[in-house]
């Protein structure tokens, strides 16, 4: 896991370089598009929370993330005509990713899959034009980390096809600031004594809240809340104690305010608390600070230290981060449409 975490700069290079490639394809499929549909689990699903935000922010396009076993298997979907439907999987063997993939095709959406796996089932749905390879290269660990980072720099380059300027900046600076990030000692905190654990964020940022939630869950094997700051001031803030470590990533100003607001409130009920951000202040107990950086790169600033916190925890209590006892790197459920 320590090993994969390292290579995330070089590898989200390498993955804005060849959506980059791809750009005039994904450009014209987003051209007249109504809406655009996300689907992915586990870690994709973290993926696709992000992405939403940037297809909405960066495209003006409505965007969101759905169930994939809803979509495969329920019979509330009539059309998909217009709509613009993104499958994320890193082994692209996901048994609900696959089948609403297909389902999504049979019901009129036009197709784009993002994966891992150039040959998998997934990707034969999309078509090697429509299909977008992470450039993760092979994951030892089976906590995802510079995969899920590469697909979200996939997914943004996805979203800024047709604005080229955008894609080439963030090719240029991002992994430089991913680096920075890893070498800066001061991107460290300490979860490793927490019993209860809670992550949360807002904007782009809820994408890290749940990313950095399935980490620790993950290498952790303990229950991990996972909220939009927002979400978490109206009532469920209620429930930490002097137990509770909350964690709660900003990507803009707004996203800051209400960390601190949760911070203090989460602090008042005896909970001790860590903010990661680009501000230089924080009403945190522990604030993680990370480079400035438009609000769409901040996830992937904001992530890792939530990945290394998760990496020591779990090394610190003597668990193995790269094989957590009963998880395995695809996740295959059983067709809920068959009686």
């Amino acid at each position: 896991m320590r090993a994969d975490i390292a290579e995330q700069p070089a590898r989200v290079r390498e993955a804005l370089v060849a959506v980059g490639r791809q750009s005039d394809a994904l450009a014209a499929v987003l051209r007249g598009a109504s809406q655009v549909v996300l689907l992915g689990r586990g870690s994709s699903r973290s993926a696709s929370t992000y992405a939403a935000t940037a297809f909405r922010t960066l495209t003006g396009l409505p965007a969101f993330t759905t169930s994939p076993a809803h979509l495969a298997w329920s019979d509330s979907v009539e059309t998909l005509d217009g709509t613009v439907v993104i499958a994320v999987s890193q082994s692209g063997e996901s048994t609900e990713v696959v089948a609403a993939a297909a389902r999504a095709r049979d019901l009129g959406g036009r197709l784009v899959v993002v994966t891992n796996s150039p040959s998998s089932t997934l990707a034969g749905l999309g078509g090697p034009e429509l299909t977008v390879d992470f450039h993760a290269g092979a994951e030892v660990a089976v906590p995802a980390t510079k995969s899920f980072t590469a697909s979200l720099a996939c997914l943004l380059g996805i979203a800024l096809a047709g604005r080229p300027a955008l894609l080439d900046e963030a090719t240029d600076a991002l992994p430089a600031l991913m680096a920075d990030v890893l070498d800066h000692a001061g991107a460290r905190f300490d979860v490793g004594d927490a019993d209860n654990l809670v992550c949360a964020g807002e904007g782009f940022a809820e994408s890290v809240g749940e990313e950095g939630a399935i980490k620790l869950r993950e290498t952790l094997r303990r229950p991990v809340a996972a909220f939009e700051t927002s979400e978490f001031l109206h009532g469920s803030i209620n429930s930490v104690d002097s137990a509770t470590t909350v964690i709660v990533a900003a990507a803009d100003p707004l996203g800051g305010r209400l960390g601190d607001q949760a911070a203090v409130g989460a602090r008042a009920r005896g909970a001790r608390t860590v903010s990661i951000g680009a501000s230089p202040t924080s009403l945190a107990d522990c604030h993680v600070r990370v480079p400035e950086a438009p609000a769409h790169w901040a996830p992937f600033l904001t992530v890792l230290p939530l990945q290394i916190a998760a990496l020591e925890a779990a090394v610190a209590r003597g668990v193995d981060p790269d094989q957590p006892a009963g998880l395995s790197k695809v996740t295959l459920i059983a067709d809920a449409a068959s009686p």
